[in-house]
């Protein structure tokens, strides 16, 4: 299962030990790596906004997939759609003719009407004269988020009536989004794009699901050993599966993330693990997730917040650059430091780095009460 979404709803499911969801891996690099697993029979299974959308991104898994030089006779490759309960037939091998038949008619299936692939096109240009790329983007609501890499970095137009929009970068920068408006501040925040290979995301607002129960899944994990406990820095929360994940012989006991949209989403997973949470915000909240909108208030991010955590806002535009200092002088510039000894020590002692390191800007701190304890 790829995206934030999806991995938290299997958790809430109770289905992470039958999907897996530690790994960070694009849907076309999921192709490549079954191929190599032996699997050539793939059926990528979505649920998109409309049946155009649901084409776009088939179509863009594949085409990754063979611009990294993956080979199509050697796949066979079906997309369930389960917003438009359509099945596409995007490549198939005629050895693999009676199981998509059987797919075909079985069950849940059989009401999904067949559609015929449609080309596959490069949505991906570039002037050689101008040195600008572009990348073409369909499926796309007027007013929607434009995410990359986690980061909102503009708005799809009001008047958006095409459901396109087009991304112009030069030298790795974006410069122009035809169809839309960018958000400059956030567009700080990215490294180099690649328009070509980059996942584009479009979205109004992520839904929210309540847990089954919080802290089901620290409780799992505290019969395991682990050699270290971690500390995690993140800007985006794109990769925060795989660093909680049971990998590395390591426990995650705490998350600094920076960021509004970043510091509410990371904190409606990590409750579900019983995880700890710093969080560094300045107020300035894309909407990214539903309960949390513009211009919202330091207290409505209390939903958001799992045990014994804490969350600062500071004055405008200062989360990225005390979010700067606490990885460097904090994580030494990396995004992972070991904390060793009591665990709760080292937790109240990160706290108040943080915390002296954000004084001078610092407007509001919240705080989470600790977990009840077990009798």
């Amino acid at each position: 299962m790829g995206g934030i979404t999806g991995k938290t709803a299997v958790i809430d499911a109770g289905m992470r030990h039958v999907i897996d969801i530690s790994n960070d891996l694009k849907p076309s690099e999921v192709v490549e790596d079954f191929l190599k697993q032996g699997v050539d029979f793939i059926v990528l299974v979505n649920h998109a906004k409309t049946e155009d959308s649901g084409f776009m991104f088939g179509e863009g898994v594949l085409r990754n997939f063979i611009d990294r030089g993956g080979t199509k006779k050697n796949l066979s490759f079906v997309q369930l759609e389960y917003g438009s309960r359509i099945i596409i037939r995007w490549l198939l091998k005629p050895v693999d003719e009676d199981t998509y038949r059987r797919i075909r008619i079985t069950g849940v299936f059989s009401g999904f009407e067949e559609r015929e692939p449609s080309k596959l096109e490069s949505r991906y240009k570039k002037d050689a004269h101008s040195n600008l790329v572009y990348r073409e983007i369909r499926g796309v609501h007027p007013n929607e988020k434009i995410i990359v890499e986690g980061i909102v970095i503009g708005m799809s137009s009001r008047e958006n009536k095409n459901s396109s929009v087009t991304l112009v970068a030069k030298e790795g920068k974006l410069v122009k989004i035809v169809g839309g408006t960018p958000i400059k501040h956030n567009l700080e925040k990215l490294p180099p794009l690649d328009l070509e290979r980059e996942l584009i995301k479009t979205a109004t607002v992520i839904r929210r699901t309540k847990p089954k129960k919080i802290g089901a899944e620290r409780e799992s994990r505290e019969g395991k050993r682990k050699r270290k406990k971690m500390a995690c820095f993140f800007y985006t929360v794109e990769n925060l599966f795989p660093k909680i994940e049971d990998v590395n012989d390591a426990d995650v006991e705490v998350v600094v993330t920076i960021g509004d949209d970043t510091t509410s989403i990371a904190g409606e997973i990590l409750k579900r693990f019983d995880i700890h949470m710093i969080g560094i915000t300045d107020g300035d909240a894309d909407g990214l997730i539903a309960g949390i909108g513009r211009g919202a208030t330091l207290e409505e991010y209390e939903k958001f917040m799992p045990p014994d955590s804490v969350i600062i806002r500071l004055k405008p535009e200062r989360d990225d650059i005390i979010g700067e200092k606490v990885k460097e002088e904090i994580f030494r510039g990396g995004e992972e430091i070991e904390l060793k000894g009591d665990v709760a020590k080292q937790l109240e002692e990160l706290k108040h780095r943080v915390l002296d390191l954000a004084k001078e800007d610092m407007i509001g701190v919240l705080t989470s009460p600790a977990a009840k304890s077990k009798e």
